[in-house]
């Protein structure tokens, strides 16, 4: 079987202390037919002198001033080369050296543009961190954001038919193109059950979430049918106050209990759901 080469977009700004570590997650993959995009936002640290440590693996870097982090993602896919995109930002990492030959030698893709899988969180507030994903459809967009990026794959020229992330979103353009994808075409979707990458969930979005569910309400009243997109927007002063209290009480001993049981009761639900 023919292995066809995969682009690890890397988006970074000031990020010499996580650079390295996740270059080298990238280059210590078993799987070899890759090449490394690295998009710098115009660093003022030592970001670009430590990625040229990996200049035999990379294709394109650009180092530049951009409009956020989805600018900087475009910027990523244009410049890519590969059949393949992968997003390993500045401080993300592969779960194991062996997901992209999992990947991309163990299935037939063929007629697949969008492969989703698994992750691992890191760094979660309640120190209760926790295996996430499973095989979804269109309406599970309604409620809540059912894919983390990290855990998707996706073929350079679904871009092409389905246009680029959408910058006007600073926070959950991700989502809103993976909303256009799957309810466009998701027989092209495949869902994989293999955790591929740890996810850090204290990222911008964790602290700003109340500002990606407003964005979430706008591109709602876009794609999903006119019903959803009210209950959402009834349901936003109840979410404002979900997110306060769970703030509130993320560091108490029953707090922490509480989600130790529903993550060990979702994973064991994931679990038999991909089975």
């Amino acid at each position: 079987m023919a292995q066809p080469l995969i682009s690890l977009i890397t988006v970074v700004f000031n990020g010499e202390k996580l650079i390295a570590d996740t270059l080298r997650s990238a280059v210590n993959q078993t799987y070899k037919n890759i090449e490394l995009v690295i998009i710098d936002g115009g660093s003022s640290d030592k970001t670009i002198e430590l990625a040229k440590q990996f200049n035999s693996s990379i294709g394109t870097m650009i180092s530049e001033n951009d409009n956020g982090i989805y600018d900087a993602m475009n910027k990523g896919i244009n410049a890519a080369k590969g059949e393949w995109l992968y997003f390993l930002n500045a401080g993300d990492s592969f779960y194991d050296d062996k997901v992209l030959e999992d990947v991309f030698t163990g299935s037939n893709l063929e007629n697949v543009d969008l492969i989703y899988s698994k992750i691992q969180t890191q760094n979660e507030p309640t120190g209760v961190d926790y295996v996430t994903g499973e095989r979804i459809t269109f309406s599970d967009f309604f409620s809540r954001y059912p894919i983390c990026h990290q855990a998707t794959f996706t073929r350079k020229s679904a871009f092409t038919k389905l246009g680029m992330f959408d910058i006007k979103y600073k926070l959950a353009a991700d989502t809103e193109w993976f909303v256009r994808f799957f309810k466009s075409q998701p027989e092209r979707a495949l869902f994989l059950n293999r955790i591929v990458a740890f996810y850090d969930i204290q990222g911008t979005t964790y602290y700003k979430r109340m500002q990606g569910y407003s964005e979430y309400l706008d591109f709602g009243k876009k794609h999903f049918p006119f019903f959803v997109s009210v209950k959402n927007q009834l349901f936003y002063p109840l979410l404002w106050l979900k997110v306060k209290l769970i703030r509130m009480f993320s560091n108490s001993t029953w707090f922490k209990q509480y989600r130790k049981i529903k993550f060990s009761s979702s994973n064991n639900q994931i679990n038999q759901s991909s089975n």
